[in-house]
């Protein structure tokens, strides 16, 4: 049994629209589904919430911002510590909804939460608005507060994380939860990184903004329009 591990934006679904409008292919949603078919064990491992990727992806689990909740069967297991963080994440919330520069620049803030309602991570994102003058200073703020930030080379918004737990911890849990004979992670952004380091195989997917992985060193190097037929090929081979 191989255990096939998906990243969510750029990955299986196009980073260059608009959230609200990112799905996967129907030929990716079907090589999803062929492959569980060959008894193999399908996991989204994203930055995004958990009921957001239920409704989109059918699969055997789910991580879901970065790390902060894992999902699989009618199990949810959370990282405890966001109990803790709590009143920084709200504080933060509350500095960016003031910041001015922030509502000028019409960035989307996405507050992302638990199925609990924890409030687990928070993505500021310009693709389609402008960058805001004071971004520096929230990240200044969020690293005051001990929380996480993720900060991408040429992707137009950044992420901050109440859970100090990433995506290789979520990898190491799926292994263990699985036992495959083989893991296989596909990714296609800084925040995959660490989860490329503790699989079998690493797939990079490319897109318009992860040129500059390319030499990250992974087994294999896809489009993101060819992902369809690796997840199809990995399933069989």
């Amino acid at each position: 049994m191989k255990l096939i591990l998906l990243d969510y934006d750029g990955t299986i679904s196009p980073i260059d629209v608009s959230p609200d409008n990112a799905y996967p292919s129907a030929k990716v949603l079907e090589s999803i589904d062929y492959s569980r078919k060959k008894g193999n064990k399908i996991a989204i491992v994203s930055m995004k919430s958990c009921y957001l990727l239920i409704d989109r992806v059918k699969a055997d689990a789910y991580a879901c911002i970065g790390g902060a909740e894992i999902i699989y069967g009618n199990r949810s297991c959370i990282d405890t510590e966001l109990i803790k963080y709590q009143d920084d994440a709200i504080e933060l919330i509350d500095f960016i909804k003031k910041d001015k520069n922030i509502k000028d620049s019409k960035a989307k803030i996405d507050i992302k939460k638990t199925t609990s309602n924890l409030i687990a991570g928070i993505t500021i994102d310009w693709r389609f608005s402008y960058y805001p003058k004071s971004l520096p200073l929230i990240i200044e703020q969020a690293k005051k507060l001990k929380l996480k930030v993720i900060e991408y080379e040429n992707e137009p918004f950044i992420d901050i994380l109440i859970s100090k737990a990433n995506k290789e911890d979520s990898v190491l849990y799926l292994k263990t939860l699985f036992n495959p004979e083989i893991t296989i992670y596909f990714g296609d952004s800084e925040n995959d990184l660490p989860a490329f380091k503790v699989s079998d195989i690493s797939i990079l997917v490319l897109n318009k903004y992860n040129e500059h992985l390319k030499n990250v060193g992974v087994n294999e190097i896809v489009d993101f329009d060819n992902v369809w037929e690796a997840i199809r090929r990995y399933a069989d081979n």
